[in-house]
């Protein structure tokens, strides 16, 4: 009979975890491994906006909700199109955040700029504001069906009275700018200008509720 000892048990099991070991490691070497760089991320810089100017302060505060987007436009994919009935996104570039995100800022500079307002403020802030402004981004989309392409930026704003919660007043705008070139790259650059404009026909239209307001879109 053939015995055992405590040892050889040891020495069996160093030799069995060793070759689980190597195969591990074989394996982990044949894995794939995504080489792929990283997208390439894109900000919404509309630079200068040209808001239209207050002819005096209204005294008023401002509350600018935080924009929403449709489905389909509420994240940072890139949107482009080349049937009005189906949606793309472009794989290796992206928006820094989403666009309705990174609207906000740029909606409250748009804002201030005017002089129209005592304050303009931004969710939570826990000031009493006089009027809220929503705005809800329907498209924003480089349509390549035509030469060269064009971005579509499409927007709806309303604008409400805090004290007695009615609507003072909504509307839809839209700007369609073309593409300097057929690419994500050449989709930002036409989407920052087609928001800028979008914004400053926005900002007109809400101060006419305000007063004081010069005429014009504000568009440059």
């Amino acid at each position: 009979m053939t015995r055992i000892t405590d040892g050889g048990c040891r020495r069996a099991t160093g030799r069995l975890g060793g070759v689980m070991l190597a195969v591990l490691a074989l394996a982990g070497c044949t894995l794939p491994q995504d080489k792929s760089p990283p997208p390439q991320a894109y900000m919404l810089e509309v630079g200068n906006l040209a808001s239209p100017q207050a002819r005096r302060p209204s005294g008023k505060t401002l509350l600018v909700a935080t924009p929403k987007a449709s489905p389909g436009f509420d994240s940072n994919r890139i949107a482009y199109t080349r049937d009005p009935l189906k949606l793309d996104y472009y794989s290796n570039s992206v928006w820094s955040d989403a666009p309705a995100k990174m609207l906000l800022p740029v909606l409250v500079r748009a804002f201030e700029e005017t002089g129209a307002f005592r304050a303009v403020i931004t969710p939570p802030a826990p000031a009493l504001a006089n009027m809220r402004v929503d705005v809800d981004i329907i498209r924003l989309e480089q349509q390549l069906m035509t030469k060269p392409s064009r971005v579509r930026f499409m927007a709806r704003i309303k604008v409400v009275d805090m004290k007695s919660g009615h609507v003072l007043g909504t509307q839809v705008f839209e700007d369609l700018e073309p593409a300097p070139s057929e690419d994500a790259y050449g989709a930002v650059q036409a989407a920052n200008l087609a928001v800028r404009k979008v914004l400053g026909d926005m900002v007109a239209f809400t101060l006419q509720y305000v007063g004081g307001a010069r005429a014009g879109s504000g568009r440059g």
